[in-house]
């Protein structure tokens, strides 16, 4: 008896290190029965962490000295985490109204939720005030928010939303808000879907008891000031059709278009032909595309996310980047094809909304409607974006196929950056599909050639040089069809002592699997 009580208790033990290890790397503590309660409380009463609400506690704590509304470390951890913790406290909420239409929190620091039980009341958590006014549950159209149990109201419905009359006009945008979002949205992506916004309004408004008739004024009104004139110039009929150019990047588009028709690029084969391999491969290359765009999980953590669909419970939606772009990577459709001309803004929607569906707050699918930067680089106007990927698109039609016309593509969707976010992840999507529909092999760039890859788009964005791009894509493309993707521990081990995973180039230099000097 003694030796089974003796076994028993050890392995408790060790289970309940094991909890608390998984404790102190989790953010949000949020107990699942009275006894793990009981055990937070009494950690948070000892100073180990921070209860926020009811039945939520952080795994922070605030230092004293902090000066009049700077936000500590436990004010931090809640807006880190907020869909978990407000998920928690009003389920089936909807991110609504101003927050909504700007994204998140208010200037004033609210969230403000709608809910059709709960509402005309305020939660006051570290950093956060969460307002809740009366509106209905999910409606068809808003996206759920992972896991969170939330919801982010549907652009008809947020704006329909931001008509209505608030205290002070700080929780809605108001007519003029609304007003300048449907410019925003007509300039971004034209009158048919401005008139499919207007569509759709017209069918939510009695669920929300809204006035259809002040939007339907405002969109009619936009509408009514695109007049087709007597054009003859390019320039003017693109205008006239709501989707003017970028003269600039077009002038810049037609530099590199030139130096890929003059300029002999090597074509690589593509031997990673079995499931197995193109698999490992297809997860490589999310991996790294993903971690330099700043979605960095260990390599352990994606492969458990990607092949084993282990989705990391503090990150869900960072998991869910990682899957998107791996299962765009293994779509026999998107992996292999290039939307035509005529179909090149539906097909970059189309691919935008797979990869980032788990993240309604970027738009997935839809073209920005605010001039976006990356240092000191500023895009391409939201105005512009349709006019300047049509006329970018036909000169990669006179670029021979392959090599020459992947850099291309890559390079088109990384200057005119269409989309809010996941810009650079879907520019080599783009240049990749170029590659498979021609049987070339698909270009991996790791960590430690990111930076080297940056430095020639500077060079062509900020000074209309293309050489640097063109050397450094031609050179990076011979190096992954160097491993042999058929074995996953192999070929990262291979990777790990190739410096692959490596972020300063200063440090360290790219090598091939045998141990040469790469780059």
């Amino acid at each position: 008896m003694s030796t089974n009580t003796t076994f028993v208790g050890s392995a408790m033990g060790k289970q309940v290190k094991t909890r608390q290890q998984a404790t102190s790397q989790t953010e949000v503590l949020i107990p699942r029965d009275s006894a793990e309660e009981r055990r937070l409380q009494r950690a948070a009463k000892s100073h180990q962490i921070t209860r926020v609400a009811k039945g939520v506690y952080v795994n922070a704590r605030d230092t004293e000295g902090l000066a009049l509304g700077e936000l500590g470390p436990v004010a931090n951890t809640v807006r880190r985490n907020w869909q978990q913790i407000v998920g928690h406290l009003v389920p089936l909420a909807v991110v609504s109204h101003r927050s909504a239409l700007i994204g998140g929190f208010t200037p004033e620091g609210e969230l403000i939720l709608s809910h059709p039980t709960r509402f005309n009341r305020k939660l006051t958590l570290p950093g956060l005030v969460v307002v809740l006014i009366k509106g209905p549950a999910p409606l068809p159209g808003d996206m759920p928010l992972g896991e969170s149990g939330l919801h982010w109201a549907s652009r008809p419905r947020m704006l329909l939303e931001n008509l209505n009359k608030s205290r002070g006009c700080r929780r809605t945008a108001g007519k003029a808000g609304v007003e300048t979002m449907l410019v925003n949205v007509l300039n971004a992506s034209g009158e048919t879907v401005l008139n499919q916004l207007r569509d759709d309004a017209r069918h939510l408004a009695p669920l929300l008891g809204a006035d259809f008739s002040i939007f339907n004024s405002l969109v009619s009104a936009l509408l009514g000031t695109y007049a087709k004139g007597v054009l003859t110039t390019q320039a003017g009929a693109l205008v006239a059709r709501g989707t003017p150019v970028d003269a600039e990047r077009l002038r810049r588009f037609g530099l590199l278009a030139d130096a890929l028709r003059t300029i002999p690029v090597a074509n690589c084969p593509d031997r990673v032909l079995l499931p197995m391999a193109r698999t490992h491969a297809a997860f490589l290359e999310s991996y790294f595309s993903n971690y330099v765009e700043g979605t960095r999980f260990s390599i352990e953590e994606a492969e458990g996310i990607v092949l084993h669909n282990q989705i990391v419970a503090a990150r869900p939606k960072d998991s869910h980047d990682v899957l998107g772009v791996f299962k765009l990577i293994m779509d026999p459709h998107v992996r292999s094809s290039i939307p035509a001309p005529i179909d090149i803004l539906d097909g970059l929607r189309e691919r935008h909304q797979l990869m980032l569906a788990r993240r309604p707050e970027a738009n997935p699918g839809v073209f920005k409607e605010a001039v976006n930067y990356a240092g000191q680089t500023r895009f391409v106007e939201p105005a512009f974006v349709r006019g300047t990927l049509l006329e970018g698109v036909k000169l990669a039609m006179s670029i021979p196929e392959g090599l020459g016309r992947a850099i291309f593509y890559a390079f088109l969707v990384s200057e005119v950056h269409p989309f809010s976010d996941g810009n650079g992840r879907l520019s080599r999507l783009m240049m990749n599909a170029e590659l498979s529909r021609v049987g070339q092999a698909r270009i991996i760039i790791p960590t430690l050639f990111h930076e080297q890859y940056v430095d020639a788009q500077r060079a062509l964005s900020r000074n209309n040089d293309p050489q640097p791009l063109i050397r450094a894509l031609s050179r990076i493309a011979q190096w992954a069809p160097l491993f042999d993707f058929n074995d996953l521990k192999r070929v990262v081990a291979d990777m790990k002592k190739s410096n692959a995973f490596a972020e300063n180039p200063r440090d360290y230099r790219l090598l091939k699997p045998d141990g040469q000097v790469f780059a």
